[in-house]
């Protein structure tokens, strides 16, 4: 076994631990709960699944960047919620039954969303990738929808457990996965540098900023919700943009791989002073009920 191959099974080993830890504290009914609430599920995938994927398809069809790094950030605009984002979520005031339900109906809409985005692709650039749709549905389960259950079903059979092992599984999760993220920038740095010029960073930083601004307008009159789904807009997936973009562009791989580096750093830096003040507004005002 190879030292990349290890990497991402240490990577997925990681963010599997983390949404065990989702499920151990999640209720059966609560990923329903979103669905029980049409207005507020609707406007959270108009945000991510219209809005943000449309920006990105203007922008890549106006400009001259290079290639792969269209198909990267396409790619990031039809992608579900990164599974470890549920933790920041419910960080910057987000409603548990909301963080849950967002990260479970994220995962369904994007089956749907991203064979649309390839017909699209294909229309408008003429470009077509090699992508099986099963690769997607693969991903997803392996990432979000078994562990998410192997979680409840800890919860069921081992209530008084509970708890310990939810903070088990979330303190190793974190630290598997944040050693794996640092040992990735050490193997992958130079890739960033590789595709930084040519207006990557700041279309990437424009897709950020766009996303952070669609998903606060966009999350309903709870201030730590919209907060949540502002966060969840640009916290997207990287396993499904990178199968993406390398289908397409198959013989551009470093530049694959460096964009998708690069907008989960910007991801990442540009949040930070905006999840802060919605940490700040949720901890001043009392929550609102969703319609």
């Amino acid at each position: 076994m190879n030292p990349e191959t290890i990497l991402k099974l240490v990577l997925l080993l990681g963010v599997v631990l983390l949404v065990v830890a989702i499920g151990i504290r999640a209720r059966l009914e609560q990923p329903l709960l979103l669905l029980r609430r049409p207005a507020l599920a609707l406007r959270a995938m108009v945000a991510m699944y219209v809005a943000l994927p449309a920006f990105v398809l203007v922008l890549v069809w106006l400009l001259p960047l290079q290639a792969g790094v269209g198909a990267v950030l396409l790619g990031f605009a039809v992608s579900p919620v990164l599974p470890p984002w549920a933790k920041k979520g419910a960080a910057v005031g987000g409603q548990s039954d909301y963080v849950i339900g967002l990260q479970v109906l994220s995962s369904g809409v994007a089956l749907l969303v991203v064979p649309l985005m390839i017909w699209i692709v294909y229309r408008i650039f003429g470009v077509a990738t090699a992508l099986d749709p099963l690769a997607v549905e693969l991903v997803l389960l392996v990432t979000v929808a078994a562990p998410l259950a192997v979680g409840m079903g800890l919860a069921r059979l081992y209530p008084g457990a509970a708890p310990r092992l939810a903070a088990l599984a979330d303190r190793v999760g974190g630290v598997v996965l944040l050693l794996g993220a640092v040992v990735l920038l050490i193997v992958h740095g130079r890739a960033i540098l590789g595709v930084i010029g040519q207006g990557t960073l700041v279309v990437t930083l424009a897709v950020v900023a766009f996303g952070l601004l669609v998903g606060h307008l966009l999350g309903g009159p709870d201030p730590g919700n919209r907060g949540a789904l502002a966060s969840a807009t640009v916290s997207r997936h990287p396993a499904i943009a990178l199968l993406l973009a390398s289908g397409a562009f198959p013989e551009h791989e470093a530049t694959v791989i460096g964009t998708v580096l690069l907008y989960l750093l910007a991801a990442l830096l540009l949040a930070v002073p905006y999840e802060r003040w919605r940490k700040q507004v949720a901890r001043a005002q009392p929550h609102v009920t969703n319609p």
